[in-house]
């Protein structure tokens, strides 16, 4: 095994480590715990720690160390209107292209989705949730979109992850991937759209609220009127793909 591949391995392991909640959000990491875990040197350890500095899934406080990402409210407002924009416009893209090929491979998915919640299992649900939002940008015919797009998978596996062992969270998400499934099969984009915006943002009282809690230490209100949101501003520029 070559020290270039060991260090592919112990990064990948860290970070699924973290996508799976194995290291929670806010979470200190020991180099010599890792170490320990993975069977590994310092070296590689160390390596893969920076690369995912790089990518700010973990964050090194001077006198204090390594820790996992957090998200307080003001962070992860501004990473689902990232989402929001990002998934609408794709979904407007990919539908127009080709809605056929994709509302086909969506009923794929939702197939598997729907056998997987019958049998309650909440791992095979979140790997469903995540291919069907994936294909909806896959499909856009964009790679700055996918490539963009790839830049918060990691976070947004991450939080699905967290809130994965919510019953409310997963019987909402559930039907409101359905919703949108029927609105593109029913030649509704812009319903496919309405819904897919109350899925993703917390200002719509979508499930995401479960998380409101976690900026109360920061003193931060999660909704302030007096303030033009990212979302209000986007959406006044945003490409009209949508009719």
């Amino acid at each position: 095994m070559t020290d270039l591949l060991l260090k592919d391995i112990v990064y990948q392991r860290i970070k699924e480590s973290i996508i799976n909640g194995i290291f929670p959000m806010g979470s200190k990491l020991s180099e010599i715990v890792i170490e320990e875990k993975l069977n590994a040197n310092r070296a590689p350890v160390r390596d893969a720690l920076k690369r995912l500095e790089a990518e700010k899934l973990v964050e090194r406080i001077p006198k204090k160390g390594t820790f996992v990402f957090s998200l307080d409210y003001e962070k992860l407002d501004k990473l689902l209107t990232f989402r929001y924009f990002i998934e609408c416009n794709a979904l407007a893209l990919s539908y127009n292209i080709n809605k056929n090929s994709l509302i086909q491979e969506l009923g794929t998915i939702m197939d598997k989705m729907s056998i997987v919640i019958s049998q309650n299992n909440i791992f095979g649900y979140l790997e469903t949730d995540a291919m069907f939002h994936r294909l909806l940008v896959n499909r856009c015919n964009n790679p700055y979109f996918v490539r963009s797009y790839e830049l918060i998978v990691p976070f947004m596996d991450t939080v699905r992850n967290h809130l994965g062992s919510n019953c409310d969270h997963v019987n909402r998400s559930h039907e409101q991937h359905m919703q949108i499934y029927k609105s593109l099969c029913d030649d509704k984009l812009k319903q496919a759209i309405d819904i897919l915006r109350t899925h993703i943002l917390p200002k719509y009282g979508a499930y995401w609220a479960i998380l409101g809690s976690i900026d109360k230490q920061s003193g931060k209100k999660e909704n302030s009127q007096d303030n033009v949101s990212d979302l209000d501003i986007i959406e006044n520029i945003m490409p009209k793909y949508i009719s």
